[in-house]
């Protein structure tokens, strides 16, 4: 029913933490008698990473792990997709804490008839020392109900939520440029087509550490962002960014390796 796609790259340090919250993820799906599978695409594995995953797959049948070269997280989310057996995808970031109970409520919605849905979450900041992690500040956060206006300006989904193969088709792949806001692009051009429901259950933590690429002023996710609004003709929002950085990006077209998707014209 449902396939849980995670993608990595040098995640070492999250990597235990990650599966062990996968382990209790995928016991209380199968307390709910609910068809899953966990699919992991690692990059560029270290030899610890790939000995952990090895153990890990081979303990869990429910588990698939793919070894490819370094790839943008768009591109191993593309991948991923693709591999899925499932009819719906959840992604789920290896550094964050993904609760079950909202896939669940997720999944009544689509049995109701939604084709995405997103959620409330936790988010949470952490300061790293050595090898420890301490949360210093958190905040819940309450996505707006669905509006077409402000979801095709704005990143209201969140980094939690689930889809449909078959709505991901009709939105097409995640652009394989993007090293931070692909999801971004994604869910403007999804609220495009379709209204995303939201589901009142808290679908986890989402964790935000210094020197992350989602944290503070990225000068990449802004370069990113500005494409995007340029992309979809959000003027009002485009800011004065690092040129260089920007040029590396085309606003007009969606890269994806996938043989399966050919370049498009996003304006068409």
């Amino acid at each position: 029913m449902i396939s849980l796609i995670t993608t990595l790259y040098r995640s070492e340090h999250y990597l235990k933490k990650y599966l062990e919250r996968s382990n209790k993820f995928a016991s209380f799906l199968l307390r709910n008698n609910v068809d899953f599978e966990i699919i992991i695409i690692s990059n560029d594995s270290t030899i610890r990473e790939k000995r952990e995953l090895e153990k890990f797959k081979n303990l869990n049948k429910w588990v698939r792990v793919f070894y490819v070269s370094r790839e943008s997280c768009y591109a191993s989310w593309n991948r991923a997709v693709e591999l899925a057996k499932n009819k719906i995808v959840v992604p789920w970031d290896v550094d964050n804490n993904n609760y079950p109970e909202a896939v669940i409520d997720g999944l009544k919605l689509i049995k109701e008839g939604a084709e995405i849905v997103y959620f409330p979450f936790i988010i949470k900041w952490y300061i790293n020392f050595f090898s420890f992690s301490f949360v210093i500040r958190k905040r819940m956060i309450y996505p707006p109900k669905f509006n077409r206006k402000e979801f095709t300006r704005s990143m209201h989904c969140g980094p939690f939520f689930i889809f449909t193969k078959s709505f991901y088709r009709k939105v097409g792949p995640f652009d394989e440029q993007f090293k931070i806001a692909g999801d971004f692009d994604w869910c403007i051009r999804a609220a495009k087509i379709n209204d995303f429901k939201l589901s009142e259950k808290i679908a986890g933590e989402f964790s935000v550490s210094r020197g992350a690429l989602s944290s503070g002023k990225n000068p990449l996710r802004e370069a990113e962002n500005n494409v995007i609004y340029k992309r979809h003709s959000i003027f009002d929002k485009v800011k004065k960014v690092d040129r260089k950085l920007e040029s590396l990006y085309d606003p007009k077209k969606i890269f994806c390796s996938d043989k399966s998707f050919e370049l498009f014209d996003v304006n068409k």
